[in-house]
């Protein structure tokens, strides 16, 4: 029997709910929440088309359920991370060593998108959302879940460049930040096509952050020299 995140098990209604979740993360973020038919969500969760009526209102709460679901999942996986760079970033001055600790934190994240740990079709949920939040403000999930990263990685990106954290430049470098981290995940058929390769491997995706690496330094010192 399927277990929750604390080890308990799912009785047989909860276990059709998560099927449900996750088949809605998979197929919205595939094909878009218009495309997405209540059919499809079903078929992909493996269900009848009866349990979704039983188990949520509608379509809508489906996939507002979903988006919650995924929230958590973010919320869980940021927490520690999170910790850890604000506990090693008080107090020091060192531009150099903020580049550091901010590039590594970056590249953590990017690394378990890359490697798989987050499915394709989740982060594409997550940006269809972000993107219905910006044309609809106060209907995104994940706003309060993304809340505390964003602020601590632009208030690190501030003391690097000697800047508010609200600045303009601030926010254009931490979004570029993160969408830099997706980026690869997202567009993975394009990237395969365009290195040649059939796969990426293990080698290959640590090559490909240490590259990032790079060019996300570079950002950086070049900023905190203007």
């Amino acid at each position: 029997m399927a277990k929750t995140s604390t080890g308990s098990e799912l009785t047989r209604s909860e276990q059709t709910r998560q099927k449900l979740l996750l088949a809605t993360l998979e197929v919205v973020g595939e094909h878009g929440y218009e495309l997405a038919t209540t059919r499809m969500l079903a078929a992909r969760a493996g269900v009848n088309l009866a349990a979704i009526p039983y188990h949520f209102a509608s379509k809508e709460e489906l996939v507002a359920r979903a988006a919650e679901f995924l929230a958590e999942q973010l919320e869980q996986r940021l927490h520690q991370p999170l910790l850890a760079l604000q506990a090693a970033s008080e107090g020091c001055t060192d531009r150099g060593q903020l580049i550091d600790m901010l590039v590594d934190f970056m590249l953590a994240q990017a690394r378990a998108v890359l490697a798989g740990d987050v499915p394709a079709s989740w982060v594409q949920f997550f940006l269809r959302s972000q993107a219905v939040a910006a044309a609809q403000p106060g209907q995104g999930s994940f706003t309060d879940v993304l809340a505390p990263s964003r602020a601590l990685v632009q208030a690190l990106i501030g003391r690097i460049v000697g800047r508010p954290a609200q600045d303009f430049v601030c926010r254009s470098l931490g979004y570029s930040l993160f969408q830099q981290v997706l980026y690869f995940r997202v567009t993975e058929g394009v990237l395969l096509q365009h290195l040649g390769r059939q796969r990426l491997s293990a080698a290959a995706g640590e090559e490909l952050l240490r590259l990032t690496g790079i060019s996300l330094r570079a950002q950086l010192a070049a900023h905190s020299q203007s």
